[in-house]
């Protein structure tokens, strides 16, 4: 990746800009919020920046993009002179307490003078409400059993949320925020009356070190903390890219269980061919379903950082 600037650069540049600027933090960000403006700002002339882009200088901007825009924000904030520059930076765990349950302490859209925080973990969870993942797997996935797996997941779309919660949490805890999504196959999920487990005791007993151990006993720790919480909560808390992972093998496996009754195979071939699905489809299709209902006036976004730059 070539870094364009380093942060007195960039913020010398946008000082002689005369286009409104919004900071991001990544590549796929970016693209989000360009898309999101030409819906919400039709005919718009913001340009948006990515801190992928901005060498760091410390430690920790260095390896870190939200740790340039909250710098590249204090810095420009100081000098009141970049009225022109606007930030979005991902949410995280900021201003989330976990006590017997998942509590919310931001309000909507908070924000730092012109930094803007997203009001889940990142950007990519204003892309998980039921509405919206649906319409999307319903693009991306070929199979004839999609309507009936459409219905069970549906019904089982709350369980999901809360085991994502769980995962996020507890991979949290143990410093591997990225873990275990890559690990968790759609066979580590079962269904039954319409309920969505995940077998973590199966999962545990495929993985022979010390970190699925330590995942393992975090996830039992916050499983009935999340289980007290409100959905919205955890659909917050979440993090997003567990999610995206993670809500397409738990569609796999609603493929799977209502194709068994014809065939076992052609079932397990139906969530295996979903879920080689990459990734990067999977965040386009959903992203594309969320902006056709932020259009319809049916989801969120980041409202503050719109309205500011309108």
């Amino acid at each position: 990746m070539d870094l364009k600037y380093d942060i007195p650069n960039y913020i010398a540049s946008v000082k002689m800009s005369s286009k409104k600027r919004i900071l991001v933090e990544g590549r796929d960000d970016r693209s989000h919020i360009k898309n999101l403006l030409n819906v919400t700002l039709k005919g718009h002339k913001v340009k948006v920046d990515t801190a992928e882009n901005i060498k760091g200088d410390c430690a920790v901007t260095a390896k870190n993009n939200r740790a340039k825009i909250e710098k590249v924000h204090a810095i420009t904030k100081l000098l009141k002179t970049h009225s022109n520059l606007y930030f979005l930076c991902d949410r995280e765990f900021l201003k989330f307490e976990v006590t017997d349950h998942i509590n919310d302490l931001m309000s909507e859209d908070e924000g730092d003078g012109n930094l803007n925080w997203t009001i889940g973990h990142s950007l990519e969870n204003y892309f998980i409400k039921e509405e919206i993942v649906c319409k999307a797997y319903r693009f991306l996935c070929g199979s004839e059993y999609k309507d009936a797996a459409e219905d069970l997941y549906k019904k089982i779309f709350s369980y999901s949320l809360k085991l994502i919660a769980t995962v996020t949490l507890a991979a949290k805890a143990i410093g591997k925020c990225s873990y275990p999504a890559g690990t968790i196959e759609w066979q580590d999920f079962t269904i039954h009356n319409e309920v969505l487990t995940f077998d973590v005791v199966k999962w545990k007993s495929n993985k022979n070190n010390v970190v699925a151990a330590d995942f393992y006993a975090k996830y039992n720790e916050f499983l009935p903390i999340v289980e007290n919480s409100n959905v919205l909560m955890c659909s917050r808390i979440c993090r997003g890219h567990t999610a995206m992972v993670l809500l397409q093998r738990t569609f796999a496996a609603c493929l799977n269980h209502v194709a068994t009754e014809d065939s076992s195979a052609l079932a397990i071939k139906h969530a295996a061919d979903f879920c080689r699905i990459k990734e990067a489809a999977l965040a386009s299709a959903l992203a594309e379903s969320w902006l056709q209902a932020v259009n319809d006036g049916e989801a969120i976004y980041p409202a503050g950082l719109v309205n500011s730059v309108a």
